[in-house]
C-alpha cells in the first residue's frame, strides 16, 4: 500500500508542503546564481500557496522606499520602475511596522497602493504580506496575491514565513 495513499487529503497536502520547503533549502545552498535562486523562490511560494503571483520587495535606503527585486505571476523587469512608499502601502506597512499582515478583500483596506497593478495590469483581490529579516532588521517584505482557492490562512501565512526567511538569507 503506498503509504501517501492512505493518508488523508489535508495530510498529503502538507506533506508535500514541508518537502517543497525542504527543495527552497536545498536549492538555497546549491545555487550560486542570485536571480536564478530568488526566482525559484517566489515560484515555489507561488506554488505551495496556490496563489496567482508572489513578489519580493527589497528596501531601497537611498531613496527610502520599496523596490521590486523579483516576482511570479508578473513581469519582474517592469515591476522594478515601479517604487513602493513606506507611507500609504501595505507593503510599506509591513516594513515599517515588521509585521505580517492578512489582507483577504484588499478593496477595504486604505493602505492598499493601486499605482502597481495599474501600472501592469493586474488586479489584486487579497494580499498576505511578511517582513524579511536577516536576524532583527528588516531588508524587504515578500507578498502573495490572489489565492485560487479560498482565503489566505494562518497556515499561509506560516509557510510564507518560512519562504521569506529563506528569501533574506539567500539576498545576504
Amino acid at each position: 500500500m503506498d503509504f501517501l495513499a492512505a493518508l488523508p487529503a489535508n495530510d498529503k497536502l502538507r506533506l508535500q508542503q514541508l518537502s517543497r520547503l525542504v527543495e527552497i533549502s536545498v536549492t538555497l545552498n546549491s545555487t550560486l546564481d542570485p536571480d536564478k535562486l530568488l526566482k525559484f523562490i517566489v515560484d515555489s511560494a507561488a506554488e505551495l500557496l496556490g496563489c496567482e503571483a508572489v513578489s519580493i520587495l527589497l528596501y531601497e535606503e537611498k531613496r527610502s522606499e520599496l523596490i521590486f527585486a523579483t516576482a511570479a505571476g508578473s513581469d519582474p523587469e517592469k515591476l522594478a520602475r515601479i517604487p513602493v512608499p513606506l507611507e500609504g502601502s501595505i507593503a510599506g506597512a509591513i516594513f515599517r511596522e515588521n509585521k505580517p499582515v492578512l489582507v483577504n478583500n484588499v478593496s477595504q483596506d486604505p493602505r492598499h497602493y493601486q499605482q502597481v497593478g495599474l501600472a501592469i495590469d493586474f488586479q489584486t483581490r487579497m494580499l498576505l504580506g511578511v517582513p524579511m529579516r536577516i536576524k532583527e532588521r528588516v531588508t524587504g517584505v515578500m507578498e502573495a496575491l490572489n489565492k485560487r482557492a479560498g482565503p489566505f490562512t494562518e497556515q499561509d501565512l506560516h509557510i510564507l514565513s518560512v519562504v521569506a526567511d529563506q528569501a533574506a538569507v539567500a539576498i545576504h
